[in-house]
């Protein structure tokens, strides 16, 4: 996305009836399939928009079908599951053409009072003294880094600690990133949860990587989110600067499994997300990474 207002008309789908939204494509993009992060907050978007207004997104979950195509828009179909007195439920269903993409949850909760306990923040250097995603592609990774520098031009994304290729160790991988928008965004916290959620797809997976060695990928490694999560615990602005801690615990029969606590820059606890994607390395790579 090259600028922070096209993600902002992403987000805003059209309605066609009640229940039926449709949500429009970037007008350019490298991806050779639909980013999960704009179907997920589109589909939140869409479910947004059936429930009242002093109701806050608060949790996403997604199961990932197919692979969406830049070649049609997808059509989000809402179903009302339950409106009580302070939570609404919803499940969305997104299709192009007659194909289902994606089936989501979304639920919305009234702001209330209650108990509070949060993780920590960790201690890390500041985003404007770390390399960029565009630069650690550039300087290690395996994939061409013009598709990054076109695709991801409207976020900065930054590595806490840049990534070692071809270093190879046992145990869960863990990697940490800032992350922003960088145009200004409009003052509503409903859209910045909108374009969190959004965010929560970048890198996510990558972390199932790390402790074979592979920097954001390879050519000859697919991947694709399977099931994917989002809470959000707190408002949050997404273009301000947003620390993602992100590990990996386990991989194992061509799947990864990876989550992420989100912070703010003043320390606040603000999401958290869960991911389970394909990682299914072929050709030359299988023997590299001793895949049998």
């Amino acid at each position: 996305m090259p600028t922070g207002r096209e993600i902002v008309e992403l987000l805003d789908v059209s309605g066609g009836g009640p229940s039926r939204f449709q949500g429009r494509q970037p007008t350019r993009s490298t991806l050779d399939k639909l980013y999960g992060g704009q179907l997920f907050a589109q589909a939140a978007a869409a479910a947004r928009l059936t429930v009242p207004r002093d109701r806050r997104l608060h949790t996403v979950q997604a199961l990932c079908l197919e692979a969406g195509d830049h070649g049609a828009p997808v059509d989000y179909h809402v179903e009302r599951v339950r409106d009580g007195r302070s939570f609404s439920a919803r499940a969305v269903v997104a299709t192009q053409g007659d194909r289902e993409v994606v089936r989501l949850t979304a639920s919305f909760h009234v702001p209330e009072p209650g108990l509070s306990h949060a993780t920590p923040v960790p201690s890390v250097a500041l985003p404007e003294t770390l390399p960029t995603i565009q630069e650690v592609v550039r300087d290690l990774g395996d994939l061409p880094p013009e598709p990054w520098e076109q695709e991801w031009a409207g976020l900065d994304v930054r590595y806490v600690v840049t990534p070692r290729t071809g270093r190879r160790h046992p145990g869960p991988g863990r990697q940490q990133i800032w992350i922003r928008v960088v145009d200004r965004l409009p003052d509503d916290p409903d859209l910045h949860r909108l374009v969190v959620t959004y965010l929560s797809d970048i890198t996510l997976l990558n972390a199932s990587l790390v402790p074979h060695g592979l920097v954001l990928g390879a050519p000859d490694l697919p991947r694709a989110t399977l099931n994917h999560a989002v809470w959000l615990h707190d408002d949050a602005r997404a273009d301000e600067w947003l620390l993602v801690d992100q590990v990996s615990p386990r991989a194992t029969g061509a799947r990864g499994l990876a989550s992420a606590e989100v912070f703010t820059a003043d320390g606040r606890h603000v999401a958290s997300f869960v991911q389970e994607g394909l990682i299914r390395p072929r050709g030359p790579l299988r023997h590299t990474l001793g895949v049998s």
